[in-house]
């Protein structure tokens, strides 16, 4: 039993002693201070270019979604005829217009062509006649947000 209690006892002196805990220097303090500054400057510009690199790719896909809505109502039998309000003609008056219609629906017969999701800043698209005679939506130069 006296063997144990030695045993014990030796054993809570050598802990306490190496449970001794000391604080962080000053230098040390400063030391990871800079460091997580660092990485944070690193960390927010990288952010950043992504932020906006998201961006340029919805306002691209944006466009090809109107031109893909745009292209099926038309195939369908859409008019697109300019200052006509009508369910089946797509207004061609200003791409706002043609946007609006797009995002509201064009009804032809018993189809429903519409944008999902809708389009909330048409000014960040252009809308050109083409060759072919059809509308083309293209992403207007310095359009920055979605």
């Amino acid at each position: 039993m006296k063997l144990i209690r030695n045993l014990i006892s030796r054993n809570r002196t050598r802990l306490s002693r190496l449970q001794k805990i000391r604080g962080l220097s000053t230098a040390e303090l400063v030391g990871i201070i800079v460091i997580v500054g660092i990485l944070g400057a690193l960390g927010g510009t990288y952010i950043t270019g992504l932020v906006s690199s998201a961006n340029t790719n919805t306002l691209a896909q944006n466009a090809a979604s109107l031109n893909s809505v745009y292209a099926s109502a038309v195939a369908g039998g859409a008019g697109t005829t300019a200052g006509v309000v009508a369910p089946n003609n797509i207004d061609t008056t200003s791409n706002s217009t043609a946007i609006a219609d797009l995002n509201q629906g064009v009804t032809v017969g018993t189809v429903v062509y519409q944008m999902s999701p809708k389009i909330n800043t048409p000014a960040s698209y252009d809308m050109n006649l083409s060759s072919s005679g059809t509308y083309v939506f293209s992403v207007h130069p310095g359009a920055t947000t979605p």
